[in-house]
């Protein structure tokens, strides 16, 4: 060994054998502080309630990103429309959704047992009673209120009451049934009941607290939906409930609009039958009074002519009136959600797409109203938006009525060209074939509507739910508390303790020496 080595190294040993002589004759008191360390540490863990994971994964149908099951049934589907995942996310927590799964499941009031060591929820099967609101829209917070079970008198003492089993109670304003639950083991001795009564939308805000939704990547329609419970099946009950209800909803909300724009054609179609029928009560009449029965070739020849122009002009016609109509419509409209009735029959893109934008601006504001309030900027902001999209449709509409009065002026005039071939026409077949005229028009209207009122017939029957469930709900966990981590403090607290035991004791010797010096 040389020099250097046997300098580098002799100081090092002496500070571990300092340490060593130091410490070591109070290893029992080591022992001892750290076993009672783990002991508390162990104790504290078991107070702490476990909270589990529950999740679920599911597919946000959007047919532009391929979420859609079937080719022909989105083909027939005319009211399919782009979902934003960030807009569906917030859907998926906001407050009523949220509050409609707590009235579904009865979580509005909650039953505990206070143990010695830790407060237990129940749920379910593990939950001796439940108390089940008569009227679910009128639920008031009542508070915490401990009871007992009387299962051989079949009565729970709640509130300085005896209420019988299926019996009802009134709790802050509100009647609750008193449903017991008849597969518990009513061996159990020993347990300290009570429940808490908390309104539907503090239940819901406790549920939207622990709720968190995210796609897996930013181009990815599938969301991970994932909740933290003390409860693993309550929490897979209210994720499951959850996606029933949002695709409810959202097939509700399809089939409205189907219905809406069925009973609008169904207008169109009710007034061309009349303008139809006055039109073949004409041609019998004429025919009746002049006594025709056959028209000539020249009429045959100009009627050839003229009934693909007025073809034209009725296509024209019927699409001023669909402008029209939409024009009223928005107008007339007060800010509530809704669809376009005659949506489905307007054939110019750039309107359609602003009738499109129109209607989900629409809905994304009584959803920003239901999860942000009034008087949010996100409404205020909405309503701007849908503020311009009108002023953009009402230009569209200026626009596309010039471009047909204008096609309708050059068919009129087409057809007056062609009014030549009248004079070599007699009097009464003109007169025939102008009403005739009449009557193919209705019927391409009629025929027409016929058509957009199967198709929305069967687009409303291939309505299917925008919400695909690709893994179930499960859970797992807990996450919380860890017990390595608590058990590591309480090492540690026990190694603080022995040192500052060791510095007292060494102090105390110290100041014993010296008095006696």
């Amino acid at each position: 060994m040389s020099e250097e080595q046997f300098f580098k190294e002799k100081p090092t040993a002496n500070i571990l054998v300092q340490i060593v002589q130091r410490y070591l004759p109070f290893w029992p008191v080591f022992v001892v502080l750290t076993i009672i360390s783990l002991c508390v540490s162990y104790v504290y863990l078991r107070s702490q309630t476990r909270i589990y994971v529950a999740a679920a994964k599911v597919l946000l149908k959007d047919p532009n990103k391929g979420g859609g099951d079937s080719k022909i049934l989105d083909a027939l589907n005319i009211f399919s429309e782009k979902k934003i995942v960030d807009n569906e996310i917030i859907v998926l927590r906001s407050t009523s959704l949220i509050q409609k799964v707590v009235k579904e499941l009865d979580l509005y009031t909650t039953v505990y047992n206070e143990g010695k060591v830790q407060t237990e929820e129940l749920y379910k099967d593990n939950c001796p009673v439940s108390f089940i609101a008569v009227n679910k829209d009128s639920i008031k917070s009542g508070g915490k209120y401990d009871f007992d079970i009387d299962w051989e008198r079949n009565l729970v003492k709640i509130d300085n009451r005896l209420v019988p089993f299926n019996g009802v109670l009134t709790i802050g304003k509100t009647n609750y049934v008193v449903k017991i639950n008849e597969d518990y083991d009513r061996n159990l001795t020993g347990k300290n009941y009570f429940a808490v009564f908390n309104s539907v939308p503090g239940a819901a805000s406790a549920i939207i607290g622990t709720l968190r939704a995210k796609a897996q990547s930013y181009s990815s329609t599938v969301l991970d939906v994932l909740m933290e419970t003390p409860v693993p099946e309550k929490g897979i009950d209210i994720l499951n409930k959850l996606f029933e209800i949002y695709n409810k909803d959202a097939i509700d909300d399809k089939n409205l609009i189907a219905v809406k724009t069925i009973q609008f054609i169904e207008d169109r179609l009710n007034t061309v039958n009349a303008q139809l029928d006055s039109v073949e009560r004409n041609i019998q009449q004429y025919k009746s009074a002049q006594s025709v029965t056959d028209l000539g070739g020249q009429a045959a020849m100009y009627f050839s002519t003229v009934k693909e122009l007025d073809k034209q002009k009725s296509d024209i016609n019927l699409q001023i009136d669909i402008l029209n109509d939409i024009e009223k419509y928005v107008n007339s409209k007060a800010g509530k959600p809704g669809t376009v009735p005659s949506l489905m029959l307007v054939n110019d893109p750039t309107l359609s797409a602003l009738l499109q934008q129109l209607y989900g601006a629409e809905f994304e504001l009584e959803k920003a109203r239901a999860s942000a309030g009034e008087k949010s900027e996100t409404v205020t902001g909405t309503e701007e938006k849908i503020a311009r999209i009108k002023t953009d449709i009402k230009e569209s509409i200026r626009n596309i009525r010039g471009n047909f009065l204008t096609a309708k002026y050059s068919i009129d005039a087409n057809i007056a060209m062609n009014n030549n071939l009248l004079s070599q026409v007699p009097k009464k077949e003109r007169g025939l074939l102008e009403i005739s005229r009449q009557q193919v028009i209705k019927n391409n209207i009629y025929n027409f509507l016929l058509q957009k009122r199967e198709e929305t017939a069967l687009s409303s029957a291939s309505t299917t739910a925008d919400l695909k469930i690709l893994e179930n709900g499960f859970s797992y966990g807990p996450i919380r508390p860890v017990g390595q981590n608590y058990y590591l403090v309480g090492l540690l607290v026990g190694l603080l303790l022995f040192l500052l035991y060791v510095q007292v004791q060494e102090q105390f010797n110290n100041t014993a020496n010296y008095q006696q010096a």
